[in-house]
């Protein structure tokens, strides 16, 4: 593991992981935690079913990778056109397009590392199989890029995010997988996820929703630091299992109440 990639895996942590901090603001939003029962609740469930996706992962890597890589792809397709998907009636286009390029372009475009990524991930059980499925599927891919940028070109509203995803796609020739996704996660996806929270709180309540948000930021963070002295692994396995895996098992109860939840209210 590189400099580049220790790195890459600070970013993600640092800033990419508190975005989903903000759950619990998302919570209040749809009528949760507005008691204290309520709020235990809540994060006892949100708890729970992370630590399930941990368990089931320790049993089933190799499915649990290709759920992960399936779901992921769902979520950041669904979170980068949000603010446009309520304005067009075309959407299923720009979110297959938006929503393949980590699981799909990627691993095609870095493959030798992913490999590397996926082996850690899965315990080497079958991925070599996983990359070459990812392989056959990408030359579909590229041709819905394609016609979404083209698209994009005859609806305006959607050329910035089209724009944005092509260049995410070049520079994944160039820079190290790690990289390109702490990149894609921090700077696209989390950043434009925290703005969309940001502005549908009412100003007399930001103060609150910040000191809440760093405090569930603390937390994960000391949990992961946990994490990473109990794994019992090469320093270079354990970061990877520690990120990715702590992703999936956030993921989840993130996408149910963000992509399941909040999106189908309005609220955000």
């Amino acid at each position: 593991m590189t400099i580049v990639d220790i790195i890459s895996i600070a970013l993600i942590i640092i800033l990419g992981v508190p975005h989903g901090s903000l759950d619990g603001v998302i919570a209040r939003k749809l009528g949760w935690s507005k008691n204290l029962m309520e709020w235990i609740s809540f994060n006892v469930l949100y708890l729970s079913i992370a630590l399930v996706v941990i368990i089931i992962w320790s049993s089933l890597p190799f499915i649990s990778l290709t759920i992960f890589l399936l779901i992921s792809g769902i979520h950041f397709g669904l979170s980068d056109i949000s603010n446009l998907s309520k304005d067009n009636k075309l959407t299923l286009l720009p979110l297959i397009a938006h929503a393949g390029f980590i699981p799909i372009a990627l691993p095609t475009l870095q493959k030798d590392q992913v490999s590397s990524i996926f082996a850690a991930l899965s315990n080497d059980d079958h991925s070599a199989l996983l990359i070459l499925i990812i392989e056959n599927i990408f030359p579909f891919y590229i041709i819905i890029v394609s016609t979404y940028l083209i698209y994009s070109f005859y609806y305006m509203k959607w050329l910035k995010h089209s724009l944005a995803l092509t260049c995410f796609i070049f520079i994944s020739n160039f820079l190290p997988a790690l990289l390109t996704f702490a990149l894609y996660f921090c700077f696209w996806h989390s950043r434009g996820h925290m703005l969309r929270i940001w502005k549908s709180i009412d100003v007399s309540e930001r103060t609150s929703y910040i000191i809440e948000t760093l405090s569930y930021t603390i937390v994960t963070w000391s949990l992961l630091a946990i994490a990473f002295f109990a794994l019992n692994d090469t320093f270079s396995t354990t970061l990877i299992k520690l990120v990715f895996i702590g992703l999936a098992a956030l993921t989840v109860p993130h996408m149910i109440l963000v992509d399941f939840w909040a999106n189908k209210r309005r609220v955000i």
